[in-house]
């Protein structure tokens, strides 16, 4: 298509150090496990719920997108065209699976719509941090344009999904048979939930 290859071009043409940087630091804040160490940070302070929840998002959302990912099976574009600009954390290799739709994109806008429908004030916020997250991703050569939209489109569903799920009594059920000891982390203390407490045995 020639044009998003446009795009990936302008997107991906020439290198300033500034901006590799940046693009690096990006890339390594929507690495799985630096976003479920944000969840670790918020259920140590009293987020339970909502840890959680975004845990279960995050491994969610890498599971379809791994999935998706090698039933469309569509080539890198430095395996289509020339003279790409490759940029790469040197001790995380991460283009030996196909490139549609992009992880890194999905992770990041789960992440953002997740967090960012509970704590509203960090909305504005966290959607443009993942808006970069995609931009990112074609600066360093690592996906197309519509790799990025296709990552974004999955992780805003799945975090609509997830914000649907904290009061869907099913999942409540499941997460309160899962971990529901835990989910109190004491007096005065948010658990980051819109859903009622399940019922005190008696």
């Amino acid at each position: 298509m020639a044009g998003e290859e446009g795009i990936f071009r302008a997107l991906n043409a020439g290198s300033h150090p500034a901006l590799d940087v940046l693009a690096l630091l990006l890339d390594f804040t929507a690495l799985l496990y630096v976003l479920l160490l944000y969840a670790v940070v918020l259920w140590f302070r009293g987020r339970r719920t909502l840890a959680f929840d975004l845990a279960v998002a995050l491994l969610a959302v890498l599971v379809l997108t791994e999935a998706l990912k090698f039933a469309i099976g569509r080539p890198r574009p430095a395996d289509v065209y020339r003279d790409v600009k490759l940029l790469a954390l040197p001790f995380l290799p991460d283009r030996f699976d196909p490139a549609f739709p992009s992880g890194h994109t999905s992770r990041a806008f789960v992440f953002a719509l997740l967090v960012g429908l509970h704590e509203r004030r960090w909305l504005p916020w966290l959607l443009p941090y993942a808006a970069l997250v995609g931009w990112a991703r074609i600066y360093e050569g690592a996906h197309y344009p519509t790799d990025i939209l296709g990552g974004a489109a999955l992780g805003i569903a799945m975090g609509l999904l997830f914000w649907k799920f904290d009061t869907w009594p099913p999942y409540v059920a499941f997460r309160t048979r899962l971990v529901g000891r835990w989910l109190s982390p004491g007096p005065g203390a948010l658990s980051g939930s819109r859903s009622s407490p399940p019922p005190t045995p008696r």
